[in-house]
């Protein structure tokens, strides 16, 4: 079996790995990734069924919840996008309710968050880019987009011996940097708080079944690494709410930046 490129999971899982088929000059592989991301997506359109069928106009806790959420989101669209919020907010939407039900999930033993592995980020992170991309163009046309890889208004010796060549290569870079950023930072947090969990449940089994310790050191040891475990999990379910946040936050920002029209090059001081 191909161990699997990203977070360390727990020992037991309730789900087998997902089998991905041989390619051609490839292995196969197994990912636990796969398995649970798929939970996580039946987990989210079951609760958006059970929602749907328990609205009513006097909503319970767990409705008021789910508002309150969708509110967060909505309104932090509406102060980036402005006028565009609409059409792109079905995407963000989905997206932070995946990564926090995924950031969630591998607080409970037995599962694994799939964000914990980078595969699963980058493929989000490159979803962002594809729309990045698609609603530059879509909002201002190919050439209204393909401007902002135009250097701004600067001095004309400036613009034609450096900025005419630097400018657009650093704005290829920036696209380029910005998937890369968007899956480390998800992946570094969430593979984190899965490995302190395995350490701290793997301390507490290892000194309670420890013959070369005394009942009174064993019992303080193992207890001490299961307050600590509680504690990650605690932090834990924070980071797991931030780091969502933060994800959706970055991908809006980076989308906002491709809709918004770029000003005009204006005639620069001593001509061209």
């Amino acid at each position: 079996m191909a161990s699997e490129g990203g977070g360390l999971p727990h020992p037991f899982h309730y789900l087998p790995a997902f089998h991905i088929p041989a390619l051609p000059g490839a292995p196969e592989a197994y990912s636990y990734a796969v398995s649970f991301s798929f939970l996580a997506m039946g987990l989210i359109l079951f609760l958006a069924l059970l929602t749907r069928l328990a609205l009513n106009l006097a909503p319970g806790r767990v409705q008021n919840l789910l508002e309150w959420l969708m509110e967060i989101v909505e309104e932090q669209g509406k102060s980036i996008f402005g006028e565009h919020a609409v059409r792109f907010m079905p995407f963000y939407i989905t997206v932070f309710l995946f990564i926090l039900t995924s950031n969630l999930m591998g607080l409970i033993p037995g599962m694994m968050s799939p964000t914990a592995s980078y595969h699963t980020n980058i493929a989000m992170a490159l979803s962002v880019l594809a729309l990045t991309q698609w609603g530059g163009v879509r909002v201002q046309g190919l050439k209204g987009y393909l401007k902002h890889f135009l250097p701004p208004p600067c001095p004309w010796w400036l613009k034609w011996t450096i900025m005419w060549w630097m400018w657009p290569l650093l704005e290829v870079l920036s696209q380029v940097i910005r998937p890369v950023s968007l899956t480390m930072r998800l992946f570094g947090n969430i593979y984190a708080k899965e490995k302190l969990l395995l350490i701290f449940a793997f301390l507490a089994v290892t000194f309670w079944g420890s013959s070369a310790l005394g009942m009174p050191l064993k019992t303080v040891l193992a207890g001490f690494s299961v307050v600590l475990r509680v504690g990650i999990i605690l932090l834990g379910t924070l980071v797991s709410i931030v780091q969502a946040a933060v994800f959706t936050i970055l991908a809006m920002v980076y989308v906002s930046m491709a809709v918004e029209h770029h000003e005009e090059p204006q005639t620069a001081e001593g001509g061209h």
